[in-house]
């Protein structure tokens, strides 16, 4: 083979994909883990009618299952009545006590000291970014106050478990207890859940201790819960292995193209 033969040969010879396009895929495939814990659900409880749960009734939002609880303590499924789905456009809806204001979309209201379990239908864990939540009084007329807690408790993924609690907020002006947004810490958000349980407590009379069992009186509002699946870690190593496995088709060809020019360089060797 003469010098011309082997220069059209060198030029002829596949050519490797490089060190630009591995990172070009490796960016890709970074950004494609990134973006699987945004399966993003927002619980509104427009799906649901207005009715009232006892302990141990379930019903669904989102790839979500909600399971009522009439006690913290125990399995929480006695039957008793603990669960109220709340029409905020109809004021007809909450007869059982005094309902927040400034909420005109469906809520769910935990009624007689009772909780609410949520977990995915999928099994997988979640984050919670954020919700709204009232204080439901047992009565009309109180002086502006906060007077209790939302309780949240977060089952982890793993084992072991993590709280945060929320004073109520107060009243507007015409002396009705109205909604708020809970400013969740990175602690909690950062959480991967297997179950949460939402509830409430009252603080005892000389303020400090926030007690449930609390007289049928330890009531709350939610609406608006921000939630987000978690991959299970099979899905991250499945896409690590896949890149894992273009990597060495790349280095493969980057081998195979440089053997075929300096064959070509080189037709005795």
């Amino acid at each position: 083979m003469n010098q011309t033969e082997a220069m059209q040969a060198r030029r002829s010879a596949p050519t490797a994909p490089g060190l630009k396009h591995l990172l070009g895929a490796a960016a890709g495939a970074l950004a494609l883990l990134a973006a699987l814990p945004a399966a993003a659900a927002v619980i509104d409880f427009e799906s649901q009618g207005a009715t009232t749960y006892g302990g141990g009734e379930t019903f669904g939002e989102a790839g979500y299952t909600l399971r009522v609880l009439d006690s913290l303590i125990g399995a929480g499924d006695g039957g008793g009545a603990a669960g109220i789905l709340i029409n905020g456009r109809d004021a007809a809806s909450c007869d059982v006590a005094a309902c927040p204001a400034g909420n005109k979309s469906n809520y769910y209201g935990g009624i007689n000291d009772g909780g609410l379990n949520i977990s995915r239908d999928d099994h997988l864990g979640f984050h919670l970014s954020g919700l709204d939540f009232a204080f439901i009084a047992p009565i009309g007329g109180l002086v502006d106050y906060s007077y209790g807690q939302l309780v949240l408790t977060g089952n982890l993924v793993g084992g072991g478990s993590v709280r945060s609690t929320f004073s109520f907020p107060g009243q507007n002006g015409k002396g009705e207890f109205v909604f708020s947004g809970a400013g969740l810490n990175n602690g909690f958000r950062n959480a991967t859940l297997s179950g949460l349980t939402i509830s409430a407590c009252l603080f005892g009379s000389g303020g400090g201790t926030c007690y449930n069992p609390a007289g049928n009186q330890a009531q709350f509002a939610i609406d608006n819960l921000n939630l987000s699946a978690v991959p299970e870690p099979e899905t991250y190593l499945m896409l690590l292995s896949g890149l894992a496995g273009l990597g060495l088709l790349a280095r493969r060809r980057s081998t195979a193209a440089a053997t075929a020019t300096a064959t070509a360089t080189n037709p005795t060797a």
